[in-house]
């Protein structure tokens, strides 16, 4: 009896220390996934300016100090106010025809940014919004911090995402973005970042997206994470803990109830009855004695 209760005690112990092991696997491996983008797994906000079509990622590095510009050229093409379609405004050029999104960087050798004054994010371009044409320089920033994430398990056309944190300092679109603003650039094509800012790499047709970094006209809606992996698998961990210790619970109330203590009387246990509630025939009432 005792050895019994022992073994039960020691699998109510061992559950715990297992599933808290399952949870810290399961963290480990989705942590893995995560790179040193300053937003893994991005968000959404509003406005949000998409840039496509034509353009070139490039990072030159100088062995000598140790440093290397980061320059990103493309087209934006469409301004997103809100979460439905009908909250799309095409940029087109503005009156010199200039329709041109640009940005420029420095880092060391380990991919950080370091504070230079060539630093800068600019966007051109025309769009109406609410009947009022803006044109010209739309948005204007300098970086603050900087993140990149290769991805090694993908083709080589889009081995890499890289993106960026932005003090808004100027622009007709800036007090629609706030003092802030995010920035993400995914190449589309021809990537050869590796992972590596101790050498040069390029990409053509960057994917970007440009966002305000506070609620700007909608609520951020963010963008799906391991975390809720983590929640998912934990929840249900949980939950096998709780059905296991109700299982354990009745199984020592099972053997309670069936062992009488030393020295007390015996236990009758009432004989099957049948259906119409008269004793079985063939049954008849039987004792069990304690040990």
């Amino acid at each position: 009896m005792h050895r019994m209760r022992n073994d039960i005690v020691r699998r109510k112990i061992r559950i715990p220390l297992v599933s808290g092991a399952l949870i810290v696997v399961l963290v480990g491996l989705c942590a893995s996934t995560r790179g040193d983008l300053i937003r893994p797994h991005g968000f959404r906000s509003y406005p949000d300016i998409a840039g496509d079509i034509v353009g070139a990622q490039t990072y030159a590095f100088d062995p000598e100090s140790q440093t290397g510009v980061f320059r990103v050229t493309n087209a934006p093409h469409v301004i997103t106010l809100g979460p439905t379609s009908g909250n799309m405004v095409d940029v087109t050029p503005d009156h010199d025809g200039t329709l041109n999104e640009s940005l420029q960087l420095t880092l060391d050798r380990d991919g950080r940014l370091v504070d230079e004054p060539g630093n800068k994010f600019e966007l051109y371009g025309s769009v109406e919004i609410g009947g009022k044409v803006y044109k010209g320089l739309l948005l204007e920033g300098r970086p603050t911090a900087f993140g990149a994430q290769a991805l090694s398990n993908q083709p080589a056309r889009t081995s890499g995402v890289f993106d960026l944190s932005l003090k808004v300092t100027g622009g007709k679109l800036a007090e629609a973005f706030g003092p802030e603003a995010y920035f993400r650039i995914t190449p589309q094509a021809n990537s050869t970042f590796q992972g590596d800012f101790a050498a040069s790499f390029s990409g053509d047709r960057p994917l970007t997206s440009l966002r305000a970094s506070r609620q700007a006209m909608v609520a951020p809606v963010p963008e799906p994470t391991s975390i809720l992996f983590v929640l998912t698998c934990g929840a249900g961990v949980v939950g096998s803990r709780l059905h296991r210790r109700r299982r354990m619970r009745r199984r020592i109330a099972a053997v309670s109830d069936g062992l009488s203590r030393p020295g007390e009387s015996p236990t009758a246990s009432r004989a099957p009855r049948s259906r119409s509630g008269e004793p079985a025939p063939s049954s008849t009432r039987g004792i069990r004695r304690s040990p």
